[in-house]
């Protein structure tokens, strides 16, 4: 509002004064407010001779321009801090109490009975039992049979042997000591001969021989048997068991609770505060700046920019 109060008071000393910067424009609709007495004046000019146009005004003035200016400004501003404060609260403990009750409870009991059962056994019985069987009966019988048999036949041969028929000679040699010694050498003399020698060479002959063979004929004969049977007989005997009742007997029981017991306790908590803080902030502000402009006033307003405003 402090803005346009000042823009409103520098249009209002401009019409005062009865001075505006002029634009083509504004020549224009200048020019037309005119007509009726510049086109009077401009026919007439026109159809009789052309007049000397007047020379333009040039006028300088002052006047106020709005302008964006920034400033510092101390602002204030709310901030949270956090306070550790402490307070003294109520809390329940649970504490553990016993105390005796009486219950009744289900007890099971077992009690000795007899009672009588039959049942079954099975006894052994033996029998005589006459069944035929078959039995294998050893039979010695006589059987022919042939066979290789090798005996040793003795022979005469012919063979070349060598004999020794050598015999000692007696040699005279000198040793390393430079003596003679003499010495009986026996010198072999290897002659061949063919003798006459009685070898065993071995000769497979055939023969027949005769063996006894034991064999099993079968043959069937009557025998008696002891077959054991088993025999069902039912007996009755007297059984001891035992069986349970349920009976009710009351009990004293001793069991744990737990009781509330309120307690003062102080406890530490934070909170946050608020506190007022200031700081420094760049803001725009708009003002009015006064500035000189330049432009041409015309006394007739027939001419803009230099040109006739006849056509």
């Amino acid at each position: 509002m402090r803005i346009h109060g000042m823009v409103w008071a520098g249009a209002l000393a401009l019409l005062a004064a009865g001075t505006f910067d002029v634009d083509p424009a504004e020549a224009g609709r200048r020019h037309r407010r005119c007509g009726s007495v510049c086109e009077t004046a401009c026919i007439s000019d026109c159809a009789v001779a052309a007049a000397p146009a007047p020379q333009p005004e040039t006028v300088t003035k002052t006047i106020m321009v709005p302008q964006t200016v920034y400033e510092t400004m101390t602002v204030p501003y709310t901030v949270c801090k956090p306070v550790t404060r402490t307070k003294t609260i109520t809390v329940n403990r649970l504490v553990p109490r016993t105390r005796e009750v009486n219950r009744t409870v289900t007890e099971y009991v077992n009690v000795p009975q007899t009672r009588t059962e039959t049942y079954y056994v099975c006894k052994p019985t033996w029998k005589d039992v006459t069944r035929d069987v078959t039995v294998m009966v050893p039979t010695t019988e006589t059987r022919e049979a042939t066979r290789h048999v090798c005996r040793p036949v003795m022979a005469t041969e012919t063979r070349t042997v060598c004999r020794d028929q050598g015999g000692y000679e007696t040699r005279s040699y000198t040793d390393c000591c430079g003596c003679v010694r003499t010495c009986r050498v026996w010198v072999p003399n290897i002659v061949q001969e063919e003798v006459e020698v009685q070898v065993c060479r071995p000769q497979v002959e055939e023969e027949t021989y005769t063996y006894n063979v034991t064999v099993c004929k079968p043959q069937t004969e009557s025998r008696t048997f002891k077959v054991l049977e088993m025999v069902r007989e039912e007996q009755s005997r007297e059984v001891q068991f035992v069986s349970v009742e349920a009976r009710e007997v009351e009990k004293t029981f001793t069991e744990t609770y737990h009781e509330q017991v309120a307690e003062e306790k102080e406890i530490s908590y934070v909170e946050n505060v608020m506190e007022t803080a200031h700081r420094e902030v760049q803001v725009a502000k708009c003002v009015m700046v006064p500035k000189e402009v330049t432009y041409t006033i015309y006394p007739n307003g027939c001419q803009t920019n230099g040109h006739h405003c006849c056509r």
